[in-house]
């Protein structure tokens, strides 16, 4: 924490769905400090269009990242940063952003001080996995929890609800039919109902002001509206 006693938080993926529902939410929190958002290009903005004292923003090379910049002190790591196997266009540059990525900035982030990490997996994420994108999850829950943070929270979510930059035709269509499919996902199945990203994001932002618990958990779809205060 800084002297008056605030989270230091770092971000990535703060222009994305989640990510930038995580932002507004770290910079209105007054338990935290401040918010060092990493970037591929800059921005210079919160999601709202304004400048806002608590953030700094860096500009970085995710494929060469190593080290964060000396003066860079944080207590924990928020990960919102992940795309699709389309978007990426190949298995291997899907795998370098939500496998590689997340791996270099946690390491990156532990090296600056963070004893906490938290981010976004899937539900039925799983390193053994045949399918690409639960395995490439899982795989990166099973490198980070070897990374020494004292405490590491994974969420799970399903079918991500809300507006995205780029248009995804498939996702939209199921969106369209979460409300038809959702209520009937219960018991075993509730994991997978659709959840708004506004809810992952303040869940993701709770686990980092909570009191530090040892280990790794993880939160599926009760757990995370849990968290979100829902």
């Amino acid at each position: 924490m800084d002297q008056a006693g605030g989270l230091r938080v770092l971000l990535v993926g703060g222009t994305g769905l989640v990510g930038a529902h995580a932002l507004t939410m770290l910079l209105e929190s007054p338990k935290v400090a401040q918010v060092v958002s990493l970037v591929r290009k800059p921005t210079g903005l919160t999601p709202t269009g304004q400048q806002h004292a608590k953030l700094r923003e860096l500009v970085v090379d995710f494929a060469t990242l190593t080290d964060l910049p000396p003066d860079v002190r944080v207590d924990a790591v928020l990960c919102a940063l992940g795309t699709t196997r389309k978007d990426a266009g190949s298995d291997a540059a899907f795998q370098d952003v939500d496998l590689k990525y997340v791996v270099t900035v946690a390491k990156a982030a532990r090296r600056a001080g963070a004893t906490f990490f938290g981010g976004v997996s899937s539900v039925d994420a799983d390193s053994t996995s045949h399918r690409l994108y639960l395995k490439t999850k899982g795989m990166m829950e099973d490198y980070v929890a070897t990374l020494g943070f004292t405490s590491r929270h994974f969420l799970r979510p399903s079918l991500l609800l809300g507006r995205r930059r780029q248009d995804r035709p498939l996702e939209r269509f199921f969106q369209l039919l979460a409300p038809v499919i959702g209520p009937f996902l219960s018991g075993r199945l509730e994991k997978y109902r659709p959840i708004p990203a506004k809810v992952v994001a303040a869940a993701l932002v709770t686990t980092a002001s909570q009191p530090a618990i040892g280990g790794v958990r993880t939160h599926e779809y009760s757990a995370i509206r849990s968290l979100a205060g829902m």
